[in-house]
């Protein structure tokens, strides 16, 4: 083989490499408030309580009706910016819906067919469109509203969600969860390398004591790489006021003296993460 020959060869296995790498990440956007979506490296797409009517902070230029790639749904509770659009996207795109056995008549009554809701609860684990997923409590109460009826329906307790990707990949999300010794034992026994936590304030944690959720996560747990701010405002005022920002957050995880990063993330844009929890 000529050296012309092996260059082009070299350049062939190199583009492979990049190409088999890049397979094995995991994307994320993130549409405000706790709405992200997952694109696996199977190619499944996997959304966190989808809020899109009403959420100050979705892309005004993308519409609902067009979200009809999706394989799950994991629903934290049953707060309107929790279980969001979860039902019309689960009816239009066919995907499973993964929810606390107390929302299972409110999706039920809202159309979506049986056999596309998965009950859960804090403690359970399985497999969903190829990810393992853990559910873990958060010491939130949730409840929701139906038509003609002025009494608010008890939605069970909320509850956190720590998914395994196929590459090995762990991410927890956090959903609306107060400062607890939890997430000492969540980091020890689940490891996870990407926190997504909430900093909105009054009703979870402020930026102070999600810095400080971090560091219990970190115990024995040589893989936490990222933290991501969720559950606030961008486009709207703050339930927490003003200090409940993602600046304020990374400032606290600096204060702690964390050696993790701290994404930001700009609402629809889409950002790999590898296997290892370091995200591009």
């Amino acid at each position: 083989m000529g050296a012309r020959g092996a260059a082009g060869l070299v350049a062939v296995v190199t583009s492979l490499l990049a190409v088999a790498a890049g397979a094995a990440e995991v994307e994320m956007t993130f549409y405000g408030n706790q709405h992200f979506k997952f694109v696996t490296p199977a190619g499944k797409v996997i959304l966190i309580n989808p809020w899109v009517k009403g959420n100050p902070d979705w892309p005004k230029e993308m519409k609902l009706e067009e979200i009809k790639r999706v394989d799950a749904i994991f629903v934290s509770g049953g707060h309107g910016d929790d279980m969001g659009n979860a039902d019309e996207i689960a009816k239009q795109s066919g995907a499973t819906i993964v929810t606390q056995a107390e929302l299972v008549g409110y999706f039920q009554q809202a159309g979506v067919p049986g056999a596309q809701i998965f009950w859960v609860s804090a403690g359970g684990q399985g497999i969903i469109a190829g990810v393992r997923y853990q559910v873990v409590h958060t010491f939130h109460g949730t409840g929701y509203n139906v038509p003609n009826n002025p009494l608010r329906q008890y939605g069970g307790l909320n509850s956190g969600y720590i998914l395994t990707f196929e590459n090995g990949l762990k991410v927890y999300f956090a959903s609306s969860s107060p400062l607890t010794l939890e997430f000492q034992l969540f980091g020890s026994r689940y490891r996870p390398h990407v926190a997504l936590l909430p900093i909105g304030g009054r009703f979870l944690m402020h930026p102070d004591d999600a810095a400080y959720a971090a560091k219990l996560l970190m115990t024995e747990n040589p893989n936490l790489k990222t933290l991501v701010p969720q559950h606030h405002r961008i486009n709207a005022p703050s339930p927490g006021g003003p200090g409940a920002t993602p600046e304020a957050f990374e400032a606290e995880v600096k204060k702690l003296g964390l050696p993790l990063a701290v994404l930001n993330p700009r609402v629809g844009q889409a950002y790999r993460i590898s296997a290892s929890g370091e995200v591009k």
